[in-house]
């Protein structure tokens, strides 16, 4: 996977506005032409993800086939409700299934890996992650990392905030995990 990859909290919740959800079609198309794949988003964000699928539905019209890498999150704190959220965001997207799924910021993590990772086995999902944001819950991040048979981690990494070189990345790489 290329190492950037297209965000969408903020930038493309931008509800029913044609004009705007163009403009995001159009960087969606910049985007995968510059070689770009993995396009990230959750039910968090707002209209993110019937901007993303919007998107997607307009660039396969014009017959530009997006070479996505379609990266979502569980985001719900009953484990119950996991499933429907999961097929919510799904068909917003409009794609027939997410390369990677993530439990957001660990909410009801215990909950959600299992519906993961049975969706994962029966070839509705192809990747299991995690996420965790401001270095929030490294210790736990780490103790999932170790145990659990998760394939991918996002955390907060920047100039600035580069904590996760000490122990989160270096067990990411003993664990073979992305």
């Amino acid at each position: 996977l290329p190492v950037v990859g297209l965000g969408s909290w903020i930038t493309f919740n931008v509800g029913n506005d044609r004009v705007a959800r163009d403009n995001c079609a159009e960087v969606m198309r910049n985007f995968f032409a510059a070689g770009g794949r993995v396009v990230d988003s959750s039910p968090m964000y707002g209209s993110s993800q019937e901007v993303i699928g919007y998107g997607l539905g307009k660039l396969n019209n014009a017959g530009q086939a997006a070479p996505v890498f379609a990266a979502d999150k569980v985001w719900i704190s009953s484990g119950a409700r996991g499933p429907g959220q999961i097929e919510t965001s799904r068909q917003n997207w409009n794609v027939p299934r997410f390369d990677l799924l993530q439990i957001h910021n660990l909410l009801a993590w215990q909950e959600h890996l299992p519906t993961l990772l049975a969706m994962k086995a029966a070839g509705q999902l192809r990747y299991v992650g995690i996420t965790t944001s401001e270095g929030r819950r490294h210790r736990e991040f780490e103790q999932i990392m170790a145990s659990q048979p998760i394939d991918f981690v996002q955390v907060t990494y920047n100039v600035l905030d580069r904590e996760v070189e000490q122990r989160i990345f270096p067990l990411a790489r003993e664990r073979r995990i992305g």
